[in-house]
């Protein structure tokens, strides 16, 4: 069984441009798609920084906050 990706964003609803994770992520260690977590559905996420890392949604206020945690995950 494959290991699951450590960081999972939406190019669309995660709050920042998903090429970004190039060089901050190995490409084995993320993928991009629909995470279910919708700003339309989810109208508290509206600004802020969010996806799955190791498996935990992770929502963050600032980009910064939530690339460090990326780091401190891979």
């Amino acid at each position: 069984m494959a290991e699951p990706k450590k960081v999972k964003v939406c190019k669309k609803c995660s709050g920042f441009d998903v090429a970004e994770l190039k060089g901050l992520v190995k490409a084995k260690d993320h993928t991009t798609g629909c995470i279910g977590r919708c700003v339309s559905r989810e109208p508290e996420l509206a600004g802020k920084f969010y996806g799955f890392i190791s498996g935990e949604f992770t929502v963050c206020d600032t980009k910064e906050e939530f690339f460090d945690k990326i780091k401190a995950a891979v």
